[in-house]
């Protein structure tokens, strides 16, 4: 048996079933009761006319045992005088001994009106062959002598006519009540479960966003929930808020730490550009330069002044903190960017570094600074990871409407009981003051929170590849 599924069915059934199963019992309590009530008030007119029918047949005995004549038919008369003065219909009469045997003579048993084939002896009301009857038994005796029973059986129509009328009343009672008290349940049931669907409604649509959906207010145990669950909402709300301020100081320590790295990096890039100028500067203020050189050494000085301010443009675009403006952003020029800004790490380990990258790939709606940091973080652990003279891979292609982005190095590679925690925070391989062992886990939520995925693979050589899988925006 399958229970109902939702709160108010379940109940309504229970409250239902348990009110139908008190009212029967109630009903047959009552009903009991009231046929007790209604057979007792007739037996006891019954009895009084079965005592009076003793009487005569006591004053017979007696004068018989005392040597008295009687009428022949004195019984029979005396009990059709009772019979037709009795205001109750007597259907048949009998005088009994204890066995159940008549004591009268075999010829005054045709006294009997209804004679039914078989009788139970004592007071009863049962269904005979002629209808209701109620019987009746009462002594025949003086003192402690007992010479029978007289046994009555009166009409019992109108007591069965009573007892329906009772049955009915009870059930129409019943199965009033049973609608009152059902429809009762019904409303309350109502009325709770709208509340708790409320509170329901409220559970499912909470996903840490900030809302103003209404909660059940009432100062019982629903009400207190909804409280409650109000209260939870806003501490995982602050908790949320707390953590994403904790996710972003965590990114920026570890894009800080890519940057104490890059910082050699930098000062060549810098440091090339400067030599120029002051070269050009020394020449224009010690010789005696025509107009046209002069302005040929000034056009240097601006040149490399602006290869200073795009590096340093780069460097600070990367440093800061990610915005919330989402936009469509390119891949391939974070590739280039993050390229360029470790030109002086590739070619210090003189590395092979090779870009294949898809110029015809869509770009990605996101934070320009997001693909930034992804390019840095692969990018630098492959450059890491791979020996003097070793080989890097960068790919880039479109597929099934994702960007792929792959980096792929021919270092030492990753150790097998690595595998499993490279993705875990502050895990490294490094030596100590070389990592912080976030970048690939920073790596990771940055893929998870652009919906996409991001897959190692250290087969079929022993360096490794890393490709991550992004969704497109496709105009």
């Amino acid at each position: 048996m399958n229970l109902p599924t939702t709160l108010k069915s379940r109940l309504f059934l229970v409250f239902g079933s348990l009110m139908v199963i008190i009212m029967f019992i109630a009903s047959i309590t009552v009903f009991e009761k009231m046929k007790s009530l209604i057979v007792e008030k007739h037996l006891e007119s019954a009895q009084r006319v079965t005592h009076m029918g003793t009487i005569p047949l006591v004053d017979g005995l007696l004068a018989a045992e005392t040597g008295g004549t009687l009428p022949v038919d004195y019984y029979e008369r005396s009990l059709r005088t009772l019979m037709k003065q009795s205001k109750q219909e007597i259907l048949y009469a009998y005088f009994l001994d204890e066995n159940g045997q008549s004591l009268l003579p075999q010829a005054l048993n045709n006294i009997n009106i209804i004679n039914p084939e078989n009788f139970e002896m004592g007071t009863s009301v049962s269904y005979q062959q002629n209808g209701w009857v109620l019987q009746t038994m009462y002594g025949v005796g003086v003192s402690t002598k007992v010479w029978g029973y007289l046994v009555l059986g009166f009409n019992a129509v109108q007591i069965h006519r009573e007892v329906k009328q009772v049955l009915f009343l009870i059930y129409v009672t019943s199965g009033i009540v049973i609608l009152i008290v059902l429809f009762a349940t019904n409303i309350i049931a109502e009325t709770m479960t709208r509340r708790l669907n409320q509170l329901s409604v409220a559970v499912d649509r909470f996903n840490l966003i900030p809302d103003s959906e209404a909660l059940p207010e009432s100062d019982d145990e629903i009400g207190r929930l909804a409280t409650n669950f109000n209260q939870f909402r806003q501490r995982l709300l602050q908790s949320r808020l707390n953590i994403e301020q904790s996710e972003r100081n965590l990114f920026q320590a570890e894009k800080l730490a890519s940057i104490g790295r890059l910082a050699a990096g930098v000062a060549h890039e810098i440091n090339n550009p400067l030599t120029g100028i002051r070269h050009s500067i020394n020449n224009i203020l010690e010789d005696d330069l025509s107009t046209v050189d002069r302005n040929q050494y000034l056009n240097l000085i601006d040149d490399a002044l602006k290869n200073i301010e795009s590096v340093i443009s780069k460097l600070l675009g990367f440093s800061r903190l990610k915005g919330d403006d989402h936009s469509d952003s390119s891949m391939n020029d974070a590739i280039s960017t993050v390229v360029k800004l470790l030109d002086f790490s590739i070619q210090s380990k003189s590395v092979d570094f090779i870009s294949e990258l898809d110029l015809e790939i869509p770009p990605v709606h996101c934070n320009s600074n997001v693909l930034d940091e992804l390019a840095m973080n692969l990018i630098m652990n492959a450059i890491d990871a791979s020996d003097v003279g070793g080989k890097i891979l960068c790919t880039t292609r479109f597929d099934n409407n994702n960007i792929l982005f792959c980096i792929e190095d021919w270092g030492h590679g990753i150790r097998d009981q690595d595998i499993p925690k490279i993705f875990e925070p502050f895990f490294t391989t490094k030596d100590v003051g070389r990592g912080t062992g976030l970048g690939l886990y920073v790596t990771q939520e940055i893929v998870r929170g652009l919906g996409g995925k991001i897959h190692l693979s250290t087969i079929p050589h022993p360096g490794a590849k890393f490709t991550i899988k992004l969704p497109a925006t496709i105009s």
